[in-house]
């Protein structure tokens, strides 16, 4: 029986606190598993991905807005400008932090959190919101190579969350050797 979709972002802190373990154990063994080529290791992400994401409302959330950097790209600007009906300059000046923005090897971030354009939990510039907010939570494609900054996410995202436990239910954990000591 597959476990519930938690779907609640309040619980989330907790919950990947009490699953690290076993998700850490989950990337270990993807990373060491020569069996499940990237490919394929993709193909089943995002097939565990697909009904959760079908199911899990983000604007009863937000806590991606609220919470983590919003990084820009160059094509954001004049979406973002045309959007908030102003200049692509007066958008740099005031959405796009571009020292810390390469500080995280990024274009530019926006310097606010919670998000400017966030309205209750809804964006207000939703249709041109920028090209990080669109791909967001991205799973595919390297998931093995990301995996790693993907459980840091499941405390902040219901759908990175649910992802990772269905994908800790299908995989093995390497076998544990009493003489290892680490």
């Amino acid at each position: 029986m597959p476990t519930p979709i938690i779907a609640d972002y309040t619980l989330l802190p907790r919950l990947a606190a009490e699953r690290r373990a076993e998700f850490e154990a989950m990337r270990e063994a993807i990373e060491f598993d020569g069996a499940l080529n990237d490919d394929a290791l993709d193909a089943l992400v995002e097939s565990l991905a697909a009904p959760i994401i079908a199911v899990v409302d983000c604007t009863q959330c937000a806590n991606c807005c609220r919470s983590l950097d919003v990084c820009l790209v160059p094509d954001d600007i004049p979406r973002l400008a045309s959007a908030l009906l102003i200049a692509p300059d007066d958008v740099m000046t005031r959405y796009a932090d571009r020292e810390r923005g390469a500080a995280q090897e990024e274009w530019a971030v926006v310097p606010e959190h919670p998000c400017p354009f966030l309205g209750g939990t809804l964006c207000t510039i939703y249709a041109d919101r920028p090209h990080a907010c669109r791909l967001y939570p991205q799973f595919t494609p390297d998931f093995r190579y990301n995996l790693e900054d993907t459980i840091e996410g499941a405390s902040t995202c219901p759908i990175i969350y649910n992802v990772l436990v269905a994908l800790a239910e299908r995989v093995e954990p390497l076998p544990y050797d009493e003489g290892d000591e680490s």
